[in-house]
């Protein structure tokens, strides 16, 4: 970037009278930063307060070789193909990251999963377990129940015995 960026203050040439001093005028930069031209510094009298497309306000960054605004993040970006090569690595990298991740992620499911079915498995032995007690308790039921009527219907002498030690 070999443009001078910085404002200065010009003196109109006008003609001047003694009843009139002669104005100053004041040029501000600017840049123009679009896909058929990536950076072109522009100077204006006209006061721009913030990016207006394809004007950026704010000047790039001296180290970046061949600037362009990116209007989406409002930053300027490096379009080098050197700079290109560069970010083309970084996304290499971070999507092989992202794949490493995938894959932890996609084990941790794996695992999960089985573990899912350890615990299904134990649930539906629990289940056989409660429906075998289930059936025991209302045989058991059945069995005192038969056993209750059994023993109300005796006679109280079937229910005696005598000791014959103590008769005498």
């Amino acid at each position: 970037m070999t443009e001078e960026t910085a404002n200065e203050n010009v003196m109109a040439q006008q003609p001047t009278t003694e009843t009139e001093p002669a104005k100053e005028i004041t040029m501000k930069t600017y840049y123009w930063s679009n896909d058929n031209v990536p950076f072109r510094v522009i100077r204006t009298t006209d006061k721009i307060t913030e990016d207006q497309y394809p004007i950026a306000v704010t000047a790039p960054d001296p180290n970046i070789k061949a600037p362009k605004y990116d209007w989406i993040e409002h930053k300027w970006i490096e379009t080098s193909e050197e700079s290109l090569g560069q970010r083309l690595t970084s996304v290499v990298e971070k999507l092989e990251d992202a794949q490493k991740s995938i894959n932890v992620l996609q084990e941790a499911h794996q695992d999960t999963l089985k573990n899912n079915e350890t615990t299904d498995t134990a649930m539906e032995q629990l289940k056989q377990t409660v429906q075998m007690s289930n059936r025991m308790m209302a045989t058991l039921s059945a069995t005192v129940s038969a056993l209750t009527k059994a023993y109300q219907g005796l006679k109280p002498s079937d229910t005696t015995t005598e000791t014959k030690g103590d008769a005498q």
